[in-house]
């Protein structure tokens, strides 16, 4: 009886010793994870139409490749597209009563956005319109978050831009949520 009771006590040890040790991912697996974690983020505010664009160099038609020591990005909240770009290129009509405003800082409704999926992300189109000018935004958004957008406009010389995609972290949804009340 002795010898079973002491035996039972052994094997139900052992058995919670191992049953509370944590199964230990490797950095592989923890870094596929991020990746879908990270992927699945960027899927969804796509789909929300609620991002940020943050631009870390521009590149015009006809000149080099220019690093931003600025902060510039274009934000899509819903059905308005704000835009803090700055444009380096040739323009072929332009409207003299804002002559010191760069013409991708604009503040507009967009008038469509269609997204499509590729192979390695999304691409996002939207045209806004304003007083003198139509721009066509086209965003190649990848699953890791790195985009590029590109800007053609019927007045202006096209412009890309590279730079990524600002994911919201939770506790800033909380917090603006919150700010709401």
């Amino acid at each position: 009886m002795k010898i079973s009771i002491l035996l039972f006590t052994l094997i139900l040890s052992v058995a919670t010793s191992f049953a509370q040790k944590e199964v230990k991912k490797s950095n592989s697996e923890l870094k596929a994870e991020l990746k879908r974690a990270k992927a699945e983020a960027i899927r969804e505010i796509v789909k929300s139409k609620n991002f940020v664009f943050k631009a870390e160099t521009v590149n015009p038609m006809n000149t080099r490749t220019k690093t931003l020591t600025s902060d510039f990005g274009i934000e899509v909240r819903n059905d308005t597209v704000f835009s803090y770009m700055p444009y380096y290129g040739n323009t072929y009509s332009r409207d003299y009563t804002t002559f010191k405003d760069s013409p991708m800082g604009f503040i507009q409704p967009v008038d469509t956005f269609t997204t499509k999926r590729t192979k390695k992300g999304y691409l996002v189109k939207i045209r806004v319109t304003n007083v003198h000018d139509v721009i066509d935004l086209n965003f190649h958004i990848n699953l890791d978050g790195l985009a590029t957008a590109s800007a053609s406009s019927i007045n202006r010389q096209a412009i890309s831009y590279t730079g990524v995609i600002i994911i919201p972290s939770p506790e800033e949804d909380s917090e603006s949520e919150n700010d709401k009340w």
